[in-house]
């Protein structure tokens, strides 16, 4: 007899899949005709039933953020050596972890809307301690890259909302 709690048969398969889905986006640094606004998104791909299950163990999806931030890291190594400036920035939702996704900006590119909404329906206070979330998550973030963590409260006509957000990468 199963119980609710029970973990999801082939956990671990599904998160191979995601995580070689994100090597598959992240092959090489995009071409500047993907951007839009002066940025190129390079999002989840994975199953939202799979990333928001309480069910999914929490080792599978620590492995597949690790990924977005190894991932987000070999795409700034790849980065041109033209003029161009080219910032990544991973959004890790630990909220709702299919929102993750890795920003790639020019040095045009606003990387403050993301990090500071001007939307009336969500508030964000900054977490005091950057360290949490290498602590809560046991992520591996390189020591050079900035870290800036939210606590987020969303609200709707329907329903209040509340997580956390984090920032991690390279943007000026």
């Amino acid at each position: 007899m199963k119980t609710i709690n029970s973990k999801i048969r082939g956990a671990r398969r599904n998160a191979d899949r995601i995580i070689q889905r994100i090597e598959e986006h992240t092959e090489s640094f995009p071409e500047i005709s993907s951007f839009q606004n002066d940025c190129c998104h390079i999002e989840m791909p994975a199953s939202q039933e799979f990333l928001r299950s309480e069910r999914t163990p929490m080792k599978e999806k620590r492995r597949c953020l690790q990924t977005l931030i190894d991932r987000a890291e070999y795409l700034i190594q790849q980065r041109p050596k033209n003029n161009e400036l080219f910032q990544v920035m991973v959004v890790l939702d630990m909220g709702d972890l299919w929102s993750s996704q890795i920003i790639i900006g020019t040095k045009d590119a606003d990387f403050d809307r993301f990090i500071h909404p001007i939307n009336p329906n969500i508030r964000r206070f900054e977490q005091p301690d950057p360290g949490k979330l290498r602590r809560d998550w046991g992520l591996d973030i390189p020591h050079h890259w900035k870290i800036t963590g939210f606590r987020e409260f969303i609200r709707d006509e329907k329903c209040q909302l509340e997580g956390e957000i984090w920032f991690v990468g390279e943007w000026s």
